[in-house]
Parts: C-alpha cells; sequence; structure tokens
C-alpha cells in the first residue's frame, strides 16, 4: 500500500495552493506545450497526495507548476517522485571540463529520448548566472584527454565538415529539417572524442567546434519554438567554448542568447546579453565579430524603443565591418557578412517605425543575399514588407510579403510562420483592401499552422 506524500503536501501547503488550482496549472502548462493528451483534475492530485506517482508528462508538469508559484526550481525529488535527470540539467556554466563533457552528453541523451523536461520553459533571467560565471572566469587550461583512442586534426576537420552540411540544411529548409540527426552525431559522434586523447592543440580545436555544433543545434531547436530546449544547448555550447579557451566564440553564444531574447520579448536581458557578449570576449574580438555584437545589442536597443543608442550601436556596427578583412576572421563568423549586417539593420529600423531607412538597408541586405539562404531572405522579406506598411503603401506591402511566402512553406521553421503572422497581424489596422484578402488567400496554410 502507497504512503501519503508529504513532500507534495507540503509544497502544496507553501504555495497556497488546492488541488483543484493545480490541476487547472498543469492543464494549462500542458495545452502550452502542445500536450492535448494530458488530463488531469482534483481527484487525480488527491491520488497523488495519497502516494501514487503520476505517469509521462505530469511529474514534470507538476514541477513546473509548483515552480512558477513558489517562484524557484522544484526537482522530481522535492515533489517525492522518484529521481531522474535534473530539471536544470543543461543551464549550469561549469569552468570543469569533465563537468562540461558530462553535462553536454547527458543533455544530448535526454534530448535523444524527447524526455518531457526538456519541453519546460527556461526563463531568460535563468541565462544571468551562466553569463556572469563566464564573464568572471580564469582562461582555461590546455584542453587534454587520457583515456581511448587519440583523436587528430582529421578528427576535428570531419566534425567541421559534417557542422557545415547542417548548417546548410538549416539554412535551407529550417531548423525542424536535421535537428535529431544532428542531436545523435553530437551523441554518437562529438561525445567519444570529448572523452578521448588528444593533444592540448588538437583539444582547443576540437572542444571549439563541439561548442560550435552544440549552439547550432541550439539554434535548429530555437528555430521551431523548443525555446527552452536551445537555452540549455547555449548554456553548454557557453561551457565547450570556454573550455577551447576562445572567448569571442563563447561571446557568439552570449549573441545567439541576446538574438533568442529579443525575438521573446525579453529586450533587456537581450541587450545584457550583448554587452556581456562584447565585455567578455574584449580585445581578442575580431572586427567583424565586434560588428555582430554591436548589431545584436541594437536589435535589443531598437526594442526597447531607444532610438538614439540603437543608432549609435548600429553605427558601432557598420564601422567594425567595414574595418574587417576575411583573412584576420574566424570560420565561424563567415554567416556574417554584409547581406546578415543590413539584415540586422533593416530589422533594427523596422522596431524603430523609419521606414525609409529599414527599406533601404532591407533592399542592400536582399541585394548581397545568397541562394543557400532563403529562410533568411524570407525573414528579410517580411521586415521589408512591413516599412511598406509603416509607409503607407498596403498593396506594396503585401506583394511583398507574398513574395516571402513562396520559400516560407517549405521551411520548417517556427519563426518564419511567426514573422508571417506578425505582419498578418498589422493589417488588422488597415481596414479592407484587395491586396490584403490575396495575401491573406496565400498565407492561409501557413498562417493555419501551430507553432
Amino acid at each position: 500500500m502507497s504512503s501519503p506524500n508529504e513532500l507534495l503536501a507540503a509544497l502544496l501547503d507553501e504555495a497556497d495552493c488546492s488541488r483543484s488550482a493545480l490541476a487547472r496549472d498543469i492543464r494549462e502548462l500542458a495545452a502550452r506545450r502542445g500536450m492535448d493528451d494530458v488530463r488531469c483534475d482534483h481527484v487525480d492530485v488527491g491520488r497523488w497526495l495519497k502516494g501514487m506517482v503520476p505517469r509521462g508528462a505530469k511529474p514534470v508538469l507538476i514541477a513546473e507548476a509548483l515552480g512558477r508559484r513558489l517562484g524557484r526550481v522544484v526537482s522530481l525529488s522535492d515533489l517525492g517522485f522518484a529521481a531522474g535527470p535534473p530539471l536544470t540539467l543543461g543551464l549550469s556554466f561549469s569552468e570543469s571540463r569533465d563537468t562540461t563533457i558530462r553535462s553536454s552528453r547527458s543533455l544530448w541523451t535526454e534530448d535523444l529520448r524527447r524526455s518531457d523536461f526538456l519541453r519546460m520553459a527556461v526563463t531568460a533571467g535563468s541565462l544571468t548566472t551562466p553569463m556572469a560565471r563566464w564573464l568572471v572566469s580564469p582562461p582555461a587550461d590546455p584542453p587534454y584527454g587520457v583515456h581511448g583512442h587519440r583523436v587528430g586534426a582529421d578528427d576535428v576537420a570531419a566534425i567541421g565538415a559534417t557542422l557545415q552540411m547542417f548548417e546548410r540544411l538549416d539554412h535551407q529548409f529550417g531548423g525542424g529539417h536535421a535537428r535529431t540527426a544532428a542531436v545523435q552525431y553530437l551523441n554518437d559522434s562529438v561525445a567519444p572524442m570529448l572523452h578521448a586523447r588528444y593533444s592540448d592543440v588538437v583539444g582547443r580545436e576540437l572542444f571549439s567546434v563541439a561548442a560550435q555544433f552544440t549552439y547550432k543545434t541550439g539554434a535548429m531547436a530555437y528555430d521551431v519554438g523548443l525555446h527552452g530546449l536551445a537555452r540549455r544547448y547555449f548554456v553548454q555550447a557557453l561551457s565547450l567554448a570556454h573550455a577551447s579557451g576562445d572567448r569571442p566564440l563563447g561571446g557568439k553564444v552570449l549573441a545567439l542568447m541576446s538574438h533568442q531574447a529579443n525575438y521573446l520579448g525579453d529586450f533587456r536581458e537581450a541587450v545584457d546579453l550583448a554587452r556581456a557578449a562584447a565585455l567578455g570576449a574584449g580585445g581578442a574580438a575580431s572586427a567583424r565579430v565586434r560588428s555582430m555584437y554591436a548589431a545584436m545589442e541594437a536589435r535589443g536597443l531598437a526594442s526597447m524603443g531607444d532610438k538614439r543608442a540603437c543608432i549609435r550601436l548600429m553605427r558601432q556596427a557598420e564601422t567594425a565591418f567595414e574595418q574587417s578583412a576575411d583573412g584576420d576572421e574566424p570560420p565561424w563568423i563567415a554567416y556574417f557578412d554584409r547581406a546578415e549586417l543590413h539584415d540586422e539593420l533593416a530589422h533594427c529600423f523596422t522596431a524603430l517605425r523609419s521606414p525609409r531607412e529599414a527599406e533601404r538597408n532591407a533592399h542592400v541586405a536582399l541585394g548581397y543575399a545568397a541562394d543557400e539562404h532563403p529562410r533568411s531572405r524570407t525573414f528579410c522579406r517580411i521586415s521589408l514588407a512591413m516599412s511598406y506598411l509603416d509607409a503607407g503603401d498596403v498593396p506594396h506591402a503585401c506583394s511583398t510579403a507574398g513574395d516571402a511566402l513562396a520559400a516560407a512553406g517549405r521551411i520548417k521553421s517556427a519563426r518564419v510562420r511567426q514573422y508571417v503572422r506578425v505582419f498578418d497581424n498589422a493589417l488588422n489596422a488597415v481596414g479592407h483592401h484587395r491586396s490584403i484578402s490575396e495575401f491573406r488567400a496565400q498565407a492561409r496554410e501557413i498562417l493555419s499552422v501551430a507553432s
């Protein structure tokens, strides 16, 4: 016979939460996560209090629901349930290489298992501690390995070539196309190499490419709307970058966190993360890397409506970019070309409701954009459409957004769908136009897909 779950009862009392209220919180969280099969009422909560252990995703949902009410992380063991992976897996920055390897591999393994707790929301505030610890961490010792087979430069090059393949797939078809395969490669191929033997030089290169592969996989999760999971990947990438000794690479990870935070409406955190990237990289950052950091900070400032500061950072981004030379830049910043810079500037001016400048920069971006980046061109065209809408040119706005839909339909990206939805919602304030009806007819299939 089961024993009463006194730990769960104590947490309910502490949270001043009734059985019905907890059941309601669980249903609402499940609905937000797309878990339509989760059913829960006060009778279920009563059974758990009597000692029954809930199945499936419910333990994780209970932990998140009570954690939100209490303002802290609640673990499964806190609830009196069987212990599993810690709910904070992947969210701690570590200066220890061994700890980083273990936590990264655990994250990849649990991701492949589709563990329910990885679907939990992770707040932008949860990134503050990893960011601060990275900022003040001393330089990492040279990496070395003492077990297993010896890893050489060719092995690291093979990881890099595989990463480039996944990057191409992501840019062309969206994060939902091959993300699971990327996780499988990290778990099956990269993790054993991190545990193997290597020289100091090869070890730094190995941890660097592992960090890049990890943040790319996190970016794929971000693109499909798995935001909590993406943040766990970004924090692990930050630890891996630290182990490689590459401070600018760690700053690149914080810049990605900033980009996601801005997308999710965490504008203050987006600015802080971008500033921390530049501060932490310091003089080690190349000109183009500094340009990227400044562009990320400008995006956050634009979203906050701080026009003066945003314009100052945009100028910094342009100046630094013009000072860059391809031979002096790390390979991982190659994506940040002139098209990408002006796309970021166009987004800033769109957020600042400066349609002429947004239009000018969007046209520059599209003029330089490469064919292998259709997702980026889609974002840019929607931004350009918003600038036309702000200028009062509804037909031109709708036709430009319509041009973006051709690529949007085949890209597995929640962000692309959200861009289309934001533009569609902006049309509600315009009134009745034939061009709006035509655009909505084109966009019907994309708008009907849940993000």
